[in-house]
């Protein structure tokens, strides 16, 4: 019997219909997924109590998702994939920036729900960079915020989102923040990325935080031993909060810590901030914030388009014969 192709593609990914004619070759029976493969972990997934809880969207999309994971690896041993297996995996899908995220981020759901249950010990999806260009950063709904907030371990950590949501600034900035940079009820700050020099007014809730921050270092936010964050340190005690059961809904939701920013943006064009306002408290151009005007908008036009239909009465069966 010839088996078909290579054990791996030319992309690096293995050839699982090389790997199941290997097995049937090996006279292996095919009883069911074979314990500890993707197709056995995808299986478990979704019969898990944590799958349920998600929503019937967020299933959906999923779903779409696992079985592209479950029809590359199925076979293949959940415990064998690393760092250089999910590059392959997000590049194949490279064309299109937002699905390469989407995949690597439902990926990184299952495998850290299958550290505690023995399939594996690490999750390799988090030495993977998202790819830029793909709106790959969903904002937080309010909702969400609030439950990081009241299920958060360290306080530290709300403390950085929380300045991250009211600044509307990127991470590096709001962790290199000085109490110096503080005053007079704004925020001076001078983004590292872009080198914009900006002075944000304060949201009343953000002055209410700072009052609680203690002053234990130069910088505004400081780690649970009193010194200032390193960026490293930072993402390692925000990559283990998440990781916690307290915070499924928002690992499995495929929330980031940059869709703070984008909720910021999100807050303020709902609040009616003219692209302007929201331009000169986040510093993005003109052009990210007219795109995210774009889809609020259309989230608003179409709800608005609905009442006017229901009010309408046109089209509408409710009401006209018993079913």
């Amino acid at each position: 019997m010839k088996l078909p192709g290579e054990p791996a593609g030319c992309d690096g990914l293995p050839n699982a219909e090389w790997w199941q004619a290997y097995r049937e070759l090996c006279g292996e029976e095919q009883r069911g997924p074979k314990t500890g493969t993707f197709a056995a972990l995808i299986g478990a997934y979704k019969a898990s109590p944590e799958w349920k809880e998600l929503s019937a969207k967020t299933r959906e999309n999923y779903v779409r998702y696992l079985s592209e994971i479950e029809a590359t690896w199925g076979e293949l041993r959940a415990a064998g994939v690393d760092p250089r297996h999910v590059l392959a995996l997000r590049d194949r899908k490279s064309e299109t920036p937002a699905a390469a995220n989407y995949i690597v981020r439902v990926l990184s759901t299952l495998l850290s729900w299958s550290i505690p249950r023995g399939y594996r010990h690490d999750n390799p999806c988090k030495h993977v960079k998202m790819l830029k260009g793909g709106d790959g950063y969903e904002p937080w709904s309010w909702e969400q915020i609030i439950h990081f907030r009241d299920h958060v371990s360290k306080r530290e950590l709300w403390w950085v989102a929380a300045l991250a949501l009211y600044s509307g600034q990127r991470q590096g900035d709001d962790l290199a923040m000085l109490w110096s940079d503080v005053s007079d009820g704004s925020l001076a700050v001078v983004q590292q990325k872009t080198g914009k020099k900006l002075r944000i007014a304060m949201h009343r809730d953000l002055r209410e935080l700072l009052q609680e921050i203690p002053k234990r270092a130069v910088t505004v936010l400081s780690n649970t031993r009193g010194k200032p964050w390193t960026t490293d340190g930072f993402k390692a005690s925000w990559g283990k909060e998440l990781d916690r059961d307290a915070m499924a809904p928002i690992r499995e939701a495929g929330l980031v810590f940059h869709g703070l920013r984008k909720s910021a943006v999100v807050f303020l064009l709902e609040a009616g901030c003219t692209d302007a306002e929201v331009s000169a408290i986040t510093g993005q151009s003109r052009q990210m914030v007219e795109y995210y005007a774009r889809q609020v908008n259309q989230k608003k036009l179409a709800a608005n388009a609905v009442l006017k239909w229901e009010a309408s009465g046109v089209g509408g069966t409710t009401g006209e014969r018993d079913l």
